[in-house]
């Protein structure tokens, strides 16, 4: 199974770059959900041979929680406030690719250097997942909408999480659920947030609003 464990190391980087160069919020979220589940897969690449009780468990929380949970909480979030699209990202798409490929090309090339305890699956996994990491923080610091900035946290935690999946076997369980734990109550709380600050500019009155708009303008 090392071919579709390579594959599905190299679709999960190839999915970070697709976040990277697109502005429409939607469409991240869907890319994401696509990321997510090929990350939920992986537990069934890694041990294709006997999987337990432990990775069934694992590998359907994945899919579940982070390729359909929140990927809803986040759309209702943006359908909530109305927002489609990043706003004056720091970054520009085309920039945004560049500087994404020198990323992926120097987490190749700084993994050389790290030694994992004991032979992973493939030799993909520490590359691929230190580039994921570093385009969620890359997203994360470049985009200007809490949700995109969410979104890069998010693929920074797919990044660790394949990590974690490579040291599969000495890794308590506990440990793997405590992440996914972790991202589905940090975006469950954005979306309150979203939600309370969309509820006060309703409470606003129009006049004021229209006030407020003008002098951001």
């Amino acid at each position: 199974m090392s071919t579709w464990i390579d594959a599905g190391c190299i679709l999960i980087v190839f999915l970070s770059l697709a976040m990277l160069a697109t502005y429409r919020i939607v469409g991240i979220i869907q890319i994401y959900a696509a990321q997510a589940f090929v990350l939920g897969l992986m537990p069934f690449f890694l041990h294709a041979d006997s999987v337990s009780a432990r990775e069934l468990v694992i590998a359907l929380g994945t899919i579940i929680l982070k390729a359909g949970l929140v990927p809803f909480i986040l759309l209702w979030a943006i359908r909530r406030v109305a927002m489609r699209s990043e706003v004056k990202p720091v970054i520009g798409l085309g920039s945004s690719i560049v500087l994404g490929g020198i990323l992926v090309a120097g987490a190749f090339w700084v993994s050389l250097s790290l030694q994992l305890p004991g032979k992973p699956a493939s030799d993909l996994v520490l590359p691929c997942s230190l580039s994921t990491v570093l385009l969620g923080f890359m997203m994360m610091v470049t985009r200007t909408r809490a949700v995109t900035q969410v979104l890069g946290y998010l693929v920074m935690e797919n990044g660790i999480f394949l990590f974690a999946l490579s040291l599969f076997d000495v890794m308590p369980a506990l440990i793997e659920m405590g992440i996914l734990l972790d991202i589905f109550v940090a975006v469950f709380i954005m979306a309150i947030i979203v939600n309370h600050i969309n509820e006060e500019f309703e409470r606003t009155p129009d006049s004021t609003r229209h006030s407020k708009m003008g002098e951001a303008f």
